[in-house]
């Protein structure tokens, strides 16, 4: 009796925000598919319908839930300043409850949704040819060795209280299997974003996500260049595929 009234109950509205980013343009990368990926999702809304929980009778009858995902995109530079300067206000607005990041890997082929990011580590200079800033300070010239001293560069003060990596809370197992439920057979979970900006962002949004207390859920994904297999509509469709997944287990 329940399942049918479940059927026939007036579905429940939800309203997910959700932001995308992309980058721009660096080194030999002239047209970011990152970019080009999740710029077509601009000011769309995709709709889902979770079904009515029916599955014991003498459970209270829940309703279906029609969800509505708003999505605004945000094209990123490649530059270690525009990370610091554009993710924590879009975390201290709390205007989000979905944000995903899109970069490009280059040397790989497939799709890869990242499961964590480094706070340091960060040595290779960014589309500006400027550095990430030294944890610390630099050290000071005439200091016995400084010369021969690596240069830790990384997220310091204001960051203090997270360790070396942080984990997304999202199952990227379970998104991984649902992107190759849709075809995207060329996905795979990854522990390595980078140390580069892909995985700076990440640890930024990770952590000032945690920092505001915020409820808004994180991920991750790589592009391949285009062709190595996907084409830029395919990897619109892993993006829209991450929404889905988030929309419908995570939010």
């Amino acid at each position: 009796m329940a399942s049918i009234e479940a059927a026939f109950a007036k579905p429940e509205k939800k309203y997910l925000r959700v932001l995308v980013t992309g980058f721009g343009a660096f080194k030999e990368i002239k047209t970011n598919p990152s970019w080009l990926a999740v710029k077509p999702l601009d000011n769309q809304t995709l709709k889902f319908t979770q079904p009515a929980d029916s599955a014991h009778s003498h459970a209270p009858i829940s309703r279906p839930v029609e969800i509505e995902a708003h999505i605004s995109a945000l094209e990123v530079p490649v530059t270690y300043s525009a990370v610091l300067n554009t993710v924590p206000p879009l975390h201290a607005s709390k205007q989000y409850d979905v944000i995903v990041h899109v970069g490009v890997r280059r040397k790989v082929e497939g799709l890869a949704i990242e499961r964590l990011a480094h706070k340091t580590g960060y040595n290779e200079p960014d589309a500006e040819d400027r550095h990430c800033n030294p944890i610390g300070g630099k050290p000071k010239a005439g200091d016995e060795g400084a010369e021969n001293e690596p240069v830790n560069r990384g997220f310091g003060r204001g960051f203090e209280q997270f360790g070396e990596e942080l984990r997304t809370g999202i199952n990227v197992d379970e998104v991984v299997k649902h992107l190759k439920s849709k075809g995207l057979e060329y996905t795979s979970p990854s522990d390595d974003p980078g140390r580069y900006l892909c995985d700076f962002i990440y640890f930024c949004s990770l952590a000032c996500a945690r920092k505001e207390k915020s409820k808004a859920n994180v991920l991750f994904m790589h592009v391949p260049p285009v062709g190595l297999p996907y084409q830029v509509e395919d990897m619109t469709k892993a993006v829209e595929g991450i929404i889905e997944y988030l929309a419908l287990h995570a939010s």
